[in-house]
């Protein structure tokens, strides 16, 4: 009997955060209706997304913020909710046609990456959470800011620029909180502010990029298309500073999908 219980609850793990993150992604789709309709399929989406990270929680006994599969997930809920919010108080054209496919594919992708139920006990402090939560909220607002973007590209509307760069602004002080939060929780946890690994110089090139987009939109003749452009890139290099960097050197501290 209870090898029948363990293997049930075996297979909840892998069928359960799929099943969670399917339901908020159908909503998301039905989200693409006009109007009042396609803003309550959204924030159904919403609620269903925040419950599948509230039970993921509960099922690991802390933050759901330690790997990738439970941070691809919050980087998509954060886009979600920055984009009903925003979209409501300021509509943009063809937004919900890159921006809520864009979510879809985060969560396929987080549900794509194996669950782990163990935490390292050097991910257990109050620096390392708001890290994360900042850090991944960041990321989800340049994510935001790449959506309006490519609309931007394709509509040519100067307040889509305008609010695309305000996007990545309020991205990058959220992203340099979290920055600063990961400098205290790494010198709490190792002894030092900075280790020259490859995840640590990636987050770096990041945190300029968006600092040389921010400034350089003030230059005249950077407004507009080139500034537009440089906000989209932004996105790639995003990507591939969490995809296509391994997690670096951990000094004394087990293997983690971080």
């Amino acid at each position: 009997m209870n090898e029948i219980i363990l293997g049930l609850k075996e297979d909840w793990d892998i069928v359960g955060p799929v099943l969670f993150l399917l339901i908020p992604a159908t909503f998301y789709i039905l989200g693409l209706m006009e109007g009042k309709k396609g803003h309550f399929f959204v924030f159904l989406g919403l609620i269903a997304h925040l419950w599948s990270i509230v039970y993921r929680g509960y099922s690991i006994g802390t933050i759901p913020l330690t790997e990738k599969h439970d941070n691809i997930s919050f980087m998509a809920f954060v886009m979600a909710l920055s984009y009903l919010y925003f979209h409501i108080k300021q509509k943009v054209e063809g937004l919900p046609l890159v921006a809520l496919p864009a979510v879809c594919l985060f969560l396929f992708v987080s549900v794509m990456h194996r669950t782990i139920n163990t935490v390292s006990p050097f991910m257990h402090s109050p620096w390392f959470y708001l890290h994360t939560f900042f850090y991944f909220s960041g990321y989800g607002l340049f994510m935001l800011s790449g959506c309006v973007g490519v609309v931007y590209l394709f509509k040519r509307k100067g307040e889509d620029e305008e609010f695309q760069y305000r996007l990545a602004m309020t991205g990058w002080i959220v992203f340099t909180i979290g920055l600063v939060a990961g400098s205290i929780w790494f010198f709490f946890a190792y002894g030092m502010y900075w280790l020259w690994s490859s995840k640590e110089l990636w987050t770096t090139i990041v945190w300029f990029f968006y600092g040389v987009y921010l400034h350089a939109r003030y230059i005249r003749a950077l407004r507009g298309l080139p500034a537009g452009l440089m906000g989209v890139l932004g996105v790639f290099v995003v990507l591939f500073a969490y995809f296509g960097i391994g997690p670096g050197k951990i000094i004394q501290s087990p293997p983690t999908q971080f």
